[in-house]
């Protein structure tokens, strides 16, 4: 581990907006692999966290998509790839954490695949956020008339629409890994891909569960000028709740100072 700087200091805003900041490189590649509170270089608690989180979110996932495949349709909303982006990062995180832990102390982790992590986190913290607030605000109760074709249960409806973005915000302030204020760009990028998909699924003829051409009535493309405020109002919401996100970051690097669990110089 020699040669890597392992400070947990947060840049200054100046040094945020610089355009390098967009991308995800990232000198200490361990902090991605620890929990902000422990002491010792590798923590027990922190691998079984991990392994619980992927364990929830993977089974979740797999048991979702058993139950609603409905001849495909569940991969067509966007709260399904938000819940599927939730599995994938939990459990790219929990092999990630073990690997770790189990090998020799002067293992180092691929760049690669922390990089990948790194934008599949904040994908997902920021992703299930907008998919919370759509969907409480927009969308239910009328979901859950049980002749909706797309209803689900009680449990998968709060699994989906509200446990994640509680659990991601919690798991931020848990791991030591930096947040950067230019990663807005993931998120929203997220969300342009999703919407280049609805897009396609419209001109595809594609048709939801109730037969319409569109996936979400505020997603229907013979109203485009209903399309281009949503587009705006989505990249608006992104960009503010993973400001919102770097903002817990921020508090949990004051908090982990003022108890002495922050490093600030390895040199």
């Amino acid at each position: 581990m020699e040669g890597y700087n392992h400070s947990q200091e947060p840049l200054s805003l100046r040094e945020e907006f610089r355009c390098k900041r967009f991308g995800l490189s990232h000198d200490s590649p361990f902090n991605f692999l620890r929990s902000q509170w422990q002491s010792k270089p590798k923590s027990r608690c922190f691998l079984v966290y991990r392994c619980l989180l992927g364990s929830v979110f993977g089974t979740g996932v797999i048991t979702y998509t058993v139950t609603y495949f409905q001849h495909g349709h569940c991969f067509i909303y966007l709260t399904n790839w938000s819940f599927y982006m939730c599995g994938i990062t939990s459990v790219y995180a929990a092999i990630l954490q073990i690997v770790y832990h189990f090998k020799k102390e002067s293992w180092v982790p691929p760049s690669s695949l922390i990089k990948c992590y790194w934008a599949c986190f904040w994908i997902t913290l920021c992703a299930e956020h907008l998919v919370a607030i759509t969907y409480w605000t927009l969308i239910y109760p009328s979901d859950r008339v049980p002749t909706n074709p797309t209803y689900v249960s009680d449990l998968f409806n709060i699994w989906t629409h509200a446990v994640p973005p509680i659990v991601f915000t919690v798991d931020n302030f848990v791991v030591a890994q930096p947040a950067r204020l230019m990663h807005f760009v993931y998120p929203v990028g997220f969300g342009l891909i999703y919407l280049g998909f609805t897009f396609i699924f419209y001109r595809a003829g594609g048709r939801d569960l109730r037969g319409r051409s569109f996936i979400y009535p505020f997603l229907d493309y013979s109203k485009p000028a209903k399309i281009a405020l949503f587009t705006a109002a989505g990249a608006i919401a992104l960009t503010a709740f993973s400001g919102l996100q770097y903002g817990v970051y921020r508090l949990r690097t004051c908090l982990a100072h003022k108890f002495g669990k922050l490093i600030l110089d390895t040199s």
